[in-house]
């Protein structure tokens, strides 16, 4: 996080943040810098590169639906969420089923992604046209989640090199631009997350109540459409307390108040609408104890085989999972332990989501898998590199520690690594300009030294 502190300009004290007064250091001492000294023209370049990356983004989306226009086939979980979401259009029912409509009001999902649908439904009443609604929407949200990235990478780190790397990273990674052809949570996920970090950062550092409570409403949006991150909430709360030391335990305890209560207002409907639909209170779902259970079979063998030769019933997932994990971690401790972790790390970040949907002509596919593979590895090693220089890329890697771990209690999936991949895509965004820092100094350095001889 960033401080304010006093700054000298001439022969007078201003005071200014000292996050600014560190950026203009790093330009001055960039590349950039060194060759276009006027602010004017560094902020001309600056908003020349981002348009062309923003650009970039837009576009690269918007041609992939437009290779999808006509595919309006749906399958597995979105074709569930079309199906409820017509049902809550016609029929003010919200409920979750597969492959049908419910019928009766159910919470076994969140309702942030279907009220999207719903909205978009309940205005363009052609099914074929609402699909490409949904699909143009996403690829503006997508657009804007890489221009919301480049705000929050710049803001937590003071770089606006690496912020625009990053957001160049986010423009092109293959899975988050063929996700805007997908009826699913994933685009609005990140959009909601992305938009929780900046407006949490911006927040805690101007000690302001207005982007505090934003970043309250921000938070209840993100955890209305994807709710693991919810367990996280107090993480950027201590992770400041930590950074700024316990004399600012006031300003922090304030801020968090503040957040925690515009995340209240936001999630008070839908808490309301459990108690008096369904009689009972629901934090988020009841839709977990599903892939809970399918996480509790090591390397996906005979899943559900036992639930349901057993004859149980749905509502019986959660215990029974809880069971066959006691059972495992009893008789099988090295097994169970390797596939919580080793085994669903690979089965989930292994290989990019929806890479196999990308034409094998020209090898697309390949590339994606292997610059997924690429930037995942250069993500690791530079938010590990980065925490022995940089607090705060101690904490991106605490965050994506554990999300990551909340992630593992359930089945793999490679669409789990889709929200993750923003915490690598900043890791590898750091190293590679930090590398080339290092590579430029030591050029410079050498020159000199070769002009001192002379």
């Amino acid at each position: 996080m960033t401080f304010r502190g006093r700054v000298k300009s001439g022969n007078s004290n201003v005071e200014r943040p000292a996050a600014a007064a560190r950026l203009e250091a790093e330009a001055e001492g960039s590349l950039i810098g060194r060759s276009i000294l006027h602010p004017r023209f560094r902020r001309r370049l600056l908003w020349i590169l981002l348009g062309g990356i923003l650009l970039t983004a837009f576009v690269l989306r918007l041609l992939y639906v437009q290779l999808h226009l006509h595919e309006f086939e749906l399958s597995g979980d979105a074709l569930n969420y079309q199906l409820m979401s017509w049902q809550w259009v016609e029929d003010g029912i919200y409920g979750y089923a597969l492959k049908r409509r419910s019928g009766v009001p159910n919470a076994y999902v969140t309702p942030g992604y279907p009220a999207l649908l719903a909205a978009v439904y309940a205005l363009v009443r052609d099914p074929y046209r609402q699909i490409t609604v949904v699909r143009l929407i996403q690829v503006m949200l997508g657009t804007a989640t890489v221009a919301l990235g480049f705000l929050t990478v710049r803001r937590l780190l003071n770089r606006t090199s690496v912020a625009l790397l990053a957001a160049f990273f986010m423009a092109v990674y293959p899975p988050y631009v063929q996700s805007t052809a997908q009826v699913l949570t994933e685009v609005l996920a990140l959009f909601t997350m992305v938009l929780y970090f900046w407006l949490q950062a911006k927040g805690l550092e101007e000690n302001n109540w207005r982007w505090n409570s934003a970043a309250g409403l921000a938070f209840a949006a993100q955890v209305l459409v994807r709710p693991v991150l919810l367990p996280l909430a107090p993480l950027p709360f201590l992770c400041v307390l930590v950074a700024r030391g316990w004399g600012s335990r006031h300003q922090v305890a304030k801020a968090a108040l503040w957040t925690g209560s515009a995340a209240f207002v936001l999630m008070l409907p839908w808490w309301a609408r459990n108690v008096f639909a369904l009689h009972m209170f629901v934090l988020t779902s009841t839709g977990s104890a599903n892939p809970f259970l399918g996480g509790t079979y090591p390397y996906l063998r005979d899943m559900f085989s036992d639930f349901s030769a057993g004859g149980y019933k749905s509502e019986d997932q959660g215990w029974f999972a809880l069971r066959r994990l006691r059972v495992g971690l009893s008789r099988e401790p090295l097994l169970y332990l390797r596939w919580y972790t080793v085994g669903k790390l690979r089965f989930t970040f292994e290989e990019p989501w929806l890479y196999q949907a990308l034409p094998q002509r020209g090898g697309l596919a390949q590339v994606a898998m292997v610059g997924h593979q690429i930037v995942s590895w250069l993500g690791l090693a530079g938010l590990l590199l980065g925490t022995l220089r940089r607090r705060v890329l101690g904490f991106t890697l605490l965050y994506l520690t554990l999300f990551t771990a909340l992630y593992l209690a359930f089945i793999p999936t490679t669409r789990y690594a889709y929200q993750l991949m923003f915490f690598l895509l900043v890791g590898a965004a750091w190293l590679i300009c930090s590398l080339v820092d290092t590579i430029g100094s030591a050029v410079s350095g050498s020159r000199l030294l070769r002009s001192a001889g002379r």
